[in-house]
């Protein structure tokens, strides 16, 4: 069977046998309905597939011709489809006169009937092209046909020269495409094609497959294999537990101005080749577009959601094209930081809440209009400040022109603190990154118990706002008096028992059942100066090894690391926590700047190894998987 010239020259009077080749095919099957639901990106449709047997013969080498007609009725049958439905035929082909002239005229008889005689049969096989590839034969003819409909080129069938002689050329409806033709068009239908494989043993089998998708995308000028697209998939909106009742405003949200691209490896050369790949792909994909392209925030999606996440790893922060040009050039030059430690995934995360005296006017206000979990809680608070005191707290902390108070006093101060502290450790939880353990400074304290589920949201801000109050009138009342007001206000409010390790801001200790967040502690904690270095020394005793500031900038995280206790004597030094800030003070009105805080952190976060959500970075979005550069692997050789 094999060919004395070396080459196959199938359907070609010279047919003379085949040539063996090897060679693999993967492919991913799902159903139809499943896979648009996911967002896959979906090459092609099966519609319909048949296998039987030749049975007796004149030998192996000498095909059934009325077995393989019933293969291809049996197939057509399954997909609904009548012979002249279908484009194209991705032949077995046994590169010999004989077995070519059954095949041909099988399929003629099938796909022929009732075809117009201008609209014939196109007919090729990838075996003039890779030879015979033993058990992947038959799926590098799937794989040919598939992406021959996606890119709307039938590519040109080799060693056709001299057509078979014993084959009927005139009277079958059938053509070899003996040159790169374009695809049939059909405005009405996507493309369809069949392909055979007939094993030496008798098997055959045979499949109807068709393009997905419109025309543009299947066979157009402009479609290729690599602009192939995934169906849009609407991005949930994860928001933790004890707030999943809240409302959500999608209307009027803004596209968000800051993202980060996650990019890993087995090794740091696999970062840098990385990094130099998805430059090329900027190249190829975004030349010419504007910098707020959808294929930036496609890529970045498909990145996060399609990919494996290995130890070594970066994240490319970025607002459009131009910068992140900027932080794959350099991470290609010079790779993951020279001076970060062996990728080390945090265990056990703390949340230290802010303080009154960071904030600042427009603090949350980026957040609000991307964010749909953030604008959640905020949209809460702020109506229970309006239920409270008449007046919007929203309005009071983006520093709007008919704000009822200054961000700067206490009385506001306080339940800004505790809204914005609250929406972000929502937006925390919603990519997967919940505490083991919190510790809050001051008015921090209140939205870290908040965290630890001793009381609602809404009970919080109601407090928050009795606490702003008093403290603001303390210059002026007597201390003991204002102060017992507040142990009065906190009794009204229903407590829970706490779903984390919560430690106290007034002895620096683990809150447990002896010392109870009661009124008389909340006194005690207005009063007092918070104990928040010793309270650093428990977490490090906890075994906290990444600590999350929550609040209005980087005001905790730096005083974390000073106070980090040494190891006793005769220890060794672990190492130090990671530290992470969820916001940034802007230092002007750029909007990408004051955004880009929380995606700053979470790119921290991924490049620390913590194991993240990533979809809940495109909560509310509508957003597609695209085609992008593959793992570069470190080849190594190994001669014997």
């Amino acid at each position: 069977m094999l060919s004395p010239s070396g080459r196959c020259h199938p359907f070609d009077a010279s047919a003379d046998g085949y040539v063996r080749g090897e060679g693999c095919g993967m492919l991913i099957l799902k159903r139809l309905n499943e896979a648009e639901v996911d967002g896959d990106r979906i090459w092609g449709v099966i519609r319909g597939s048949a296998i039987n047997q030749n049975g007796a013969s004149a030998g192996f080498t000498v095909p059934n011709g009325p077995a393989q007609e019933r293969v291809m009725e049996a197939a057509l049958v399954k997909a609904g489809l009548a012979g002249g439905d279908v484009d194209y035929l991705e032949a077995h082909a046994t590169a010999s006169q004989l077995g070519d002239a059954i095949e041909v005229h099988a399929a003629g008889s099938v796909y022929g009937r009732g075809r117009d005689a201008d609209r014939p049969l196109l007919m090729g096989t990838v075996k003039s092209n890779i030879g015979y590839l033993e058990t992947a034969a038959g799926v590098a003819g799937l794989i040919k046909a598939v992406l021959a409909m996606r890119q709307g080129i039938i590519p040109k069938h080799l060693h056709f020269e001299k057509p078979n002689p014993q084959i009927d050329w005139d009277r079958l409806a059938v053509r070899v495409a003996s040159e790169k033709t374009d695809w049939p068009p059909h405005p009405d239908r996507p493309p369809r094609a069949a392909v055979s494989a007939f094993g030496i043993s008798g098997t055959n089998a045979h499949m109807v497959v068709e393009g997905y998708g419109t025309e543009r995308e299947n066979g157009s000028a402009g479609a290729g294999v690599q602009s192939l697209r995934g169906a849009a998939r609407q991005v949930p909106v994860s928001l933790p537990e004890p707030l999943v009742n809240l409302p959500l405003a999608m209307d009027g949200l803004t596209e968000r101005a800051a993202r980060f691209l996650p990019l890993s490896g087995k090794s740091d050369g696999a970062l840098r080749d990385m990094a130099g790949q998805y430059l090329s792909w900027l190249d190829e994909h975004i030349a010419g577009s504007s910098p707020e392209a959808p294929a930036l925030a496609d890529m970045a999606w498909t990145a996060s959601v399609g990919r494996s996440h290995f130890d070594h790893r970066a994240a490319v922060v970025f607002g459009d094209t131009q910068s992140l040009r900027a932080g794959l050039a350099k991470l290609a030059e010079t790779g993951a930081a020279p001076d970060r430690p062996d990728p080390r995934p945090a265990a056990k995360v703390a949340f230290v809440y802010a303080g009154e005296g960071g904030q600042w006017a427009g603090m949350g206000e980026a957040l609000y209009g991307s964010e749909p979990v953030a604008r959640a809680v905020l949209d809460r608070c702020d109506a229970v400040a309006r239920a409270e005191r008449g007046a919007s707290l929203l309005d009071v902390m983006f520093g709007r022109a008919e704000a009822a108070g200054d961000l700067n006093d206490t009385d506001w101060a306080q339940p800004a603190l505790y809204a914005l502290e609250c929406a972000l450790a929502a937006l925390w939880s919603s990519v997967g990154v919940r505490p083991k353990v919190a510790l809050g400074h001051g008015t921090g304290e209140i939205a870290a118990a908040q965290a630890a589920g001793v009381f609602t949201l809404e009970d919080g801000l109601r407090f928050a706002l009795t606490r702003g109050t008093l403290m603001a009138a303390l210059p002026g009342v007597d201390p003991d008096q204002s102060l017992g007001g507040l142990e009065a206000a906190f009794a009204e409010i229903a407590v829970s028992p706490q779903s984390l390790t919560l430690v106290s801001g007034v002895t620096g200790q683990v809150a447990d059942a002896e010392s109870p967040l009661d009124g008389a502690y909340w006194r005690a904690q207005a009063r007092g100066t918070p104990a928040f270095g010793a309270g650093v020394s428990t977490l490090a005793g906890l075994g906290a090894d990444a600590v999350v500031e929550i609040g209005p900038g980087a005001v905790l995280g730096p005083q974390v690391s000073f106070e980090w206790p040494d190891p006793p004597d005769g220890e060794e030094a672990a190492s130090p926590p990671l530290v992470l800030a969820s916001m940034t003070r802007p230092s002007g009105e750029n909007r990408e700047e004051r955004s880009a805080g929380f995606a700053e952190a979470a790119a921290g976060a991924y490049e620390a190894g913590l194991v993240l959500s990533l979809e809940g970075m495109f909560a509310g979005e509508s957003r597609r998987r695209v085609s992008l550069p593959s793992y570069p692997f470190q080849r190594r050789r190994h001669w014997v």
